[in-house]
């Protein structure tokens, strides 16, 4: 029985993690498609909100992997996850912004 509970962790982190793959992809595409679309949008501040949007990708691993420690993981990883939305929300008010 525990190691069918640690499987799903496990799965759960996968999946986690596949999703922030493609949540940050399609950041980084919200970007690039303003930039192609809006000719006036300022280069530079586009390019900082992708290196932002990979800062934050590798730290989201990086607390992923961190999170494997945790003493109480279902509470570590729905922290993670209101921290995952508040930053995704954070890039797209920046992105709207440009």
């Amino acid at each position: 029985m525990k190691n069918c509970k640690i499987n799903n962790i496990m799965a759960s982190i996968k999946d986690l993690k596949k999703d922030i793959n493609y949540i940050f992809g399609e950041v980084i595409d919200e970007v690039n498609y303003k930039q192609l679309l809006k000719p006036d949008v300022d280069n530079d501040k586009a390019e900082t909100i992708i290196e932002e949007a990979v800062a934050t990708y590798e730290d989201f691993y990086k607390k992923i992997h961190d999170g494997r420690k945790a003493k109480d993981k279902k509470a570590y990883f729905k922290k993670l996850d209101e921290e995952l939305n508040q930053s995704v929300k954070s890039l797209l008010d920046k992105i709207e912004a440009l």
